[in-house]
């Protein structure tokens, strides 16, 4: 056999060979989802503790918020803390009257704690702390508490890159009442149980 009887056999094989590989790369390309990964999304989302200042000519006042954004984005405000999944809670609380010198309120946020309770402790200490024990003698309170994790169901969802609204998260829970604490529509018995359990009058 010459030599140029092969050359056809093996040009032959050759485009027998590219032939069948065209259909299997084909097959690859059809199956590969255009869309992003969701899974992957809720893993990268991230809360952080933010002061947000509203501008001076809407009073100036800043506020600690809790805020969800995208791994590496930059949030709003100033981020004073980032969560770890968990227990989180807010309080605002006032202390005095008009009548008697005025009123002193203080805030406080915590998060990443392991159950409710915890959280509420923390956040009392802390805004205790900071503002000389307005919470400890507080006459009036307003706490909520919510569990925030990237991969609980429906938190993806959740408003990114604004103060996100404790009431949306899961397991949210809220107590706004006079201290000593009564239970209300404001203040349900279980949260003022839990307030109680926690330290709160």
């Amino acid at each position: 056999m010459t030599p140029q009887q092969t050359k056809p056999k093996h040009l032959r094989r050759w485009i027998l060979g590219a032939a069948l590989a065209i259909p299997s790369a084909l097959v690859n390309a059809q199956n590969t989802p255009n869309t992003p990964n969701t899974t992957d999304i809720t893993r990268d989302l991230v809360l952080s503790i933010t002061q947000v200042c509203k501008p001076m000519s809407r009073g100036g006042r800043c506020a600690l918020s809790f805020v969800q954004t995208l791994q590496g984005q930059a949030s709003i405000g100033d981020v004073t803390q980032s969560c770890a999944p968990g227990w989180l809670a807010h309080i605002t609380a006032s202390r005095g009257s008009v009548e008697k010198g005025g009123i002193n309120r203080s805030q406080a946020v915590v998060c990443g704690h392991t159950d409710p309770e915890a959280a509420i402790r923390a956040l009392l200490i802390a805004c205790d702390t900071q503002s000389l024990g307005i919470c400890q003698d507080a006459n009036d309170i307003d706490i909520r508490w919510a569990f925030w994790s990237p991969s609980e169901t429906g938190v993806q969802a959740l408003p990114r890159n604004q103060v996100l609204a404790i009431e949306q998260l899961p397991q949210a829970a809220r107590c706004q009442s006079p201290v000593p604490l009564i239970e209300s529509g404001t203040c349900p018995p279980q949260a003022a149980v839990l307030l109680r359990q926690s330290g709160l009058r």
